[in-house]
C-alpha cells in the first residue's frame, strides 16, 4: 500500500513538474517569439531607414553631380562665348587706321556697318549690311551689363533713327570704349563717356551673340 501511494505521489509530482515545465516552455517560447518580432521589426525599420538614407544620399550625390555638370557646362559656354567675342573684336581691330568711306567694305576704305559686318563674317556670323538693320537684332543690354562684343548704336542724323554702330571693346564699371569707323578719323577706338558727341547721340546696346 505504501508503495502504491509512493508511486502515485511520484507520478503526480512528475505530472505537475512536466506541466510546469510545459507552461514555462510556452512562456519562454512566447517571450522569444515576441522578442524576435521586435528584433525583426527593428531590423526591418533600420533597413528601411538605411535604404532611404542611401537612396537620398545617392540622389543628392547624383543631383550634385548633375548640378556640377550643368555649372561646368555653363562655365565652358561662357568661356567659349567670351573668346568668340574677343575674336570678333580682334577682327574689327585689324581695320584700325583704315580711312572711312561711305559704302566701303575693305581695307582701302570702310564704313561703320561694313566694319561690323566684316568682323562678324570672319567669325562665321552673317549680319545685315546697314546699322539700322543691325540694330534690330539681338537682345537689348543696359550700359552697366554690356560687355566685349556687344554692338553700340547711335542716332547721328536729324531723322532720329539709328545711323551709326560700333563694337564694345571694353566696359569698366559702365565706362565704355568701342571701335567704329568714324567719318572724320577712320576706324578708331572712342570712349562713350569722354566724347560728348557720342554721349549725346547714344541710342542703345544690343547683344548679338549669347
Amino acid at each position: 500500500m505504501k508503495n502504491i501511494f509512493f508511486i502515485f505521489i511520484s507520478l503526480l509530482f512528475t505530472s505537475l513538474l512536466q506541466a510546469q515545465t510545459s507552461v514555462n516552455s510556452f512562456e519562454i517560447a512566447d517571450l522569444h517569439d515576441g522578442e524576435l518580432e521586435v528584433l525583426l521589426n527593428k531590423s526591418y525599420n533600420d533597413s528601411i531607414k538605411k535604404a532611404n538614407k542611401i537612396n537620398i544620399a545617392t540622389l543628392l550625390k547624383k543631383n550634385k553631380k548633375e548640378l556640377n555638370k550643368i555649372e561646368f557646362e555653363d562655365i565652358v559656354a561662357d568661356i567659349d562665348l567670351f573668346l568668340l567675342n574677343i575674336k570678333i573684336v580682334d577682327s574689327a581691330k585689324t581695320y584700325l587706321g583704315v580711312p572711312y568711306r561711305y559704302g566701303g567694305m575693305s581695307s582701302n576704305g570702310i564704313d561703320c556697318s561694313a566694319l561690323i559686318l566684316n568682323a562678324f563674317h570672319k567669325n562665321n556670323y552673317e549680319l545685315p549690311r546697314t546699322s539700322f538693320a543691325q540694330s534690330k537684332l539681338g537682345k537689348k543690354m543696359k550700359k552697366n551689363k554690356s560687355d566685349i562684343g556687344d554692338l553700340i548704336f547711335f542716332k547721328t542724323t536729324k531723322r532720329g533713327i539709328v545711323s551709326h554702330v560700333g563694337i564694345i571693346v571694353e566696359n569698366v564699371n559702365g565706362s565704355i570704349k568701342f571701335i567704329h569707323a568714324s567719318s572724320s578719323r577712320g576706324v578708331t577706338i572712342s570712349s562713350l563717356d569722354s566724347e560728348t558727341y557720342f554721349k549725346k547721340r547714344f541710342a542703345k546696346i544690343k547683344r548679338i551673340i549669347g
